[in-house]
């Protein structure tokens, strides 16, 4: 073991054998330790006699006379390199066991949080922290996420100490930088030491104290996603098994990110067909409500149009002239009334799929004529109507805007007082978060509205006061889809006994 024979070894001292001041240390020690024990163990790096070096594994034993006396020692000798580097390697082996399945059982957690589809930022936090705790990375792991369109990356999730989670998004160069070089070629990056980074000095490295990186890309379906980077505070030597870990974890993480954006798609298409399904079912309300109460509505005026119309036909030659005009009359009188229930169903189809550009309104003008439509009405009734010297400038539609004033004053001056009085005006919003719009109103002297029947108001088809006025119930909604496509509001304020103010807003010209 030693390099010397049986011969050369019996008769010479160890010192002459082994010089050297170790050798004296280690002779001095176990002599100390003999003094209180019998037996003493070491491992010492000796030498053979050509010099090479090798582990030794010493047992000291010492020896006793009949009297118990010590009398001389036993020295075995054990060469234990080979042993030591199988341990070592099987100490390597064992860590690098354990280390997988650490990584694994990590992994395993991350398909968890995959499989929570709204949980992204759950996910890649994991993945971030897996990398710090198992990679190790000394300097933590961050997630770059890419933005093709806008050619810029955002920080998603981070480890990295004083790094913020949501840090700006910041632009990445046009030429160079190694998050760049990686998504257009879907290759990882090593840099062992930042010193000799090919990309040059990296802010974002320097800023955090970072020397050394490796990254990887994030891909799905062909696609680069961002980057993976693991990141250390000093230079390292990073391995294949290293960068094998990364390329598993960053293919996790592009799981989860497209897990998270086809959800995104999936919940976006849901609430469309949500939209289109509620859509869908006020159209059929209303077009039960049309079946139940309009159809109704335009049964009575045709009886009686059929009915005077049947009188002419039999009984003509009896008839007078008189009591022909009179019958005419009444038939006409009908009709208009059935052109009217027509007319405002197709403004209401309209209103659904219609848009139209708002523009500055000249608000007297459209007053005027809806106040001339009803001008017989006016006259029936005795009415009395103040309108106001002037009116502010507004954005809306002319001719839908006419069909609230003409629905606003016909309900005035049927519903007002005998005879009505009306008043007309326009004001500013007192709402802070309606101080762009102007309040529009008309006031009237009736009997007014309980709380119940104000919110039944601007419901299609709902009819108040049926024993009083004929009416099919279409107008206030008409009012009310009008001013919502013309970006305003819709209201009333009332009490019984004390008349009834109708209003609706509108954007005030020239604000955006």
């Amino acid at each position: 073991m030693h390099g010397y024979s049986a011969e050369e070894s019996i008769g010479r001292r160890i010192q002459d054998l082994y010089p050297g001041q170790a050798l004296a240390r280690h002779a001095e020690e176990t002599i100390r330790h003999l003094a209180k024990q019998d037996s003493y163990e070491i491992e010492l790096r000796h030498f053979k006699r050509d010099g090479t070096p090798f582990q030794a594994w010493l047992i000291t034993t010492l020896l006793r006379d009949e009297r118990g006396k010590p009398n001389g020692f036993v020295l075995t000798a054990r060469d234990v390199t080979e042993w030591n580097r199988l341990k070592e390697a099987l100490e390597a082996e064992k860590m690098r066991l354990e280390q997988q399945y650490r990584r694994q059982q990590a992994l395993a957690n991350i398909e968890l949080a995959i499989n929570e589809p709204d949980e992204l930022t759950i996910a890649l936090d994991r993945i971030v922290k897996i990398v710090t705790e198992l990679l190790p990375a000394s300097g933590g792991a961050s997630i770059l996420l890419w933005d093709a369109t806008s050619q810029t990356y955002t920080v998603s999730a981070s480890s990295v100490p004083g790094q913020p989670p949501s840090m700006v998004t910041r632009r990445i160069r046009k030429q160079g930088g190694a998050t760049r070089w990686i998504i257009d070629n879907r290759l990882p990056v090593i840099v062992n030491d930042a010193k000799n980074d090919p990309f040059g000095a990296n802010p974002l490295l320097l800023d955090f104290g970072l020397q050394a990186y490796v990254g990887v890309p994030l891909i799905s379906e062909g696609i680069c996603q961002g980057v993976l980077y693991a990141l250390d505070t000093t230079p390292r030597d990073y391995s294949a098994n290293d960068v094998d870990f990364l390329t598993t974890l960053a293919a996790r993480a592009s799981t989860a990110i497209s897990k998270v954006q086809l959800y995104e798609q999936l919940r976006q298409t849901n609430t469309i067909l949500h939209n289109q399904a509620v859509d869908l079912a006020a159209r059929n309300a209303d077009l039960d409500a049309f079946a139940h109460s309009v159809a109704h509505d335009l049964k009575n005026p045709l009886t009686s149009i059929m009915g005077y119309a049947e009188m002419l036909l039999d009984d003509y030659d009896l008839l007078t002239d008189v009591e022909r005009k009179e019958f005419l009359g009444y038939i006409a009188k009908r009709g208009v009334k059935m052109r009217q229930i027509v007319d405002e169903l197709l403004l209401m189809s309209q209103l659904r799929n219609r848009e139209v550009p708002l523009t500055p309104l000249d608000m007297q003008k459209i007053v005027d004529e809806a106040i001339h439509r009803l001008d017989t009405l006016c006259n029936e009734r005795g009415a009395v109507i103040h309108l106001p010297q002037s009116w502010p400038s507004v954005l809306g539609y002319a001719q839908w805007l006419e069909e609230v004033w003409a629905n606003y004053l016909s309900n005035a001056l049927k519903y007002g007082g005998k005879p009505p009085e009306i008043w007309l005006g326009a004001t500013k919003c007192g709402d802070r978060s309606d101080s762009e719009s102007i309040k529009f109103w008309i006031r009237d002297n009736g009997k007014g509205l309980s709380e119940e029947e104000q919110q039944q108001l601007f419901q299609p088809f709902v009819r108040l006061h049926t024993d009083e006025q004929e009416g099919h119930g279409l107008g206030l909604s008409i009012v009310k889809r009008v001013v919502e496509k013309c970006r305003g509001r819709v209201g009333v304020e009332s009490a019984p006994g004390q008349g009834s103010t109708f209003w609706f807003t509108l954007p005030k010209a020239g604000v955006d």
